[in-house]
């Protein structure tokens, strides 16, 4: 967590070994490990979920493309507007007509959504993957059984469609901020689609959101199938023969020695806390001896200079 202010150096380094999904893996699965409550999982700014929000940004950009754009693209043409809160509403709004356009936008993303599996990156599914198996093996009892399911979730819509829905023109989407009609109708389809994601309907605070609520009961069961789907890939190598997934060059490192640099700042900042926790951690130990080592070439070398 020492790395979490300079988190891009780390996954940089990571990457340029080839090693990125071994390190988000055992991240998100120490993350499981520390938590005691399914509820908080995965909901903080922990380097876990900060790593992996700009991983998939970086490397989701084809399914995003595949799950919402078409769906973005239709919102923004449109001059019906999908909103459904009265107080946001405008003289001329139709409450039905609202409801009815919206309805229609909804069963379009889900279907598109829910049919693009393959096109997102295969490590990205290895990393659902992963994830599943974590929280069962924490929680077995049959009363968490949908924490596999919103595990994934979590990830793929809280951190990924949803922010895209919202936000399209920073996810590449669209190459101009769309019009506040169109803002407002990605939002109510953002809204809809997370609480499809968590599985829950809308209750008494917001009734009038309670005309989504059959949308979300007849697509629960899709919703925990397409996340199994997604999450069903347990190798994030590609199987031979088939085509290698070109890599964003985003997060690729053209200079590893100033990432490297970057992260043996870090270690030094902190060396006597990680002495201290290598006592217990042996994993840490050659860490240190590197870190120590290192430090040592770096002062022996100011002095021949100065």
């Amino acid at each position: 967590e020492i790395c979490h202010n300079d988190r891009i150096p780390l996954l940089k380094v990571f990457r340029y070994e080839k090693r990125e999904t071994e390190l988000l893996r055992i991240l998100c699965q120490a993350e499981v490990a520390r938590e005691n409550e399914t509820t908080t999982l995965f909901r903080g700014a922990s380097l876990a979920t900060t790593l992996m929000d700009l991983y998939m940004r970086a490397e989701c950009t084809v399914f995003l493309q595949s799950a919402v754009s078409d769906t973005i693209q239709r919102i923004l043409e449109s001059k019906q507007s999908g909103e459904l809160n009265p107080t946001k509403m405008d003289v001329n709004d139709d409450a039905c007509s609202n409801a009815e356009f919206l309805l229609m936008i909804l069963d379009q993303v889900t279907q598109s959504i829910f049919t693009s599996p393959d096109a997102c990156p295969r490590t990205v599914r290895f990393i659902c993957n992963c994830l599943q198996k974590s929280v069962v093996a924490k929680w077995p009892s049959p009363s968490e059984r949908l924490v596999r399911t919103r595990v994934v979730s979590g990830f793929i819509f809280l951190r990924l469609l949803c922010p895209a829905l919202l936000n399209p023109r920073q996810f590449g989407l669209v190459s101009e901020t769309p019009h506040q009609m169109g803002t407002r109708t990605l939002i109510m389809v953002a809204k809809c689609l997370q609480n499809l994601a968590n599985l829950v309907e809308f209750g008494g605070k917001e009734p009038y959101m309670e005309v989504v609520n059959p949308f979300i009961l007849k697509n629960k069961e899709r919703m925990i199938v397409f996340l199994d789907q997604l999450s069903s890939v347990t190798d994030p190598n590609p199987p031979p023969g088939c085509m290698i997934e070109q890599t964003n060059p985003v997060l690729s490192s053209s200079d590893a020695g100033r990432e490297l640099a970057t992260i043996l700042h870090i270690c030094v900042s902190y060396l006597p806390e990680l002495q201290s926790m290598s006592k217990t951690n042996t994993s840490l130990k050659k860490l240190v001896t590197v870190t120590e080592m290192l430090s040592k070439h770096k002062l022996k070398y100011r002095e021949m200079i100065s």
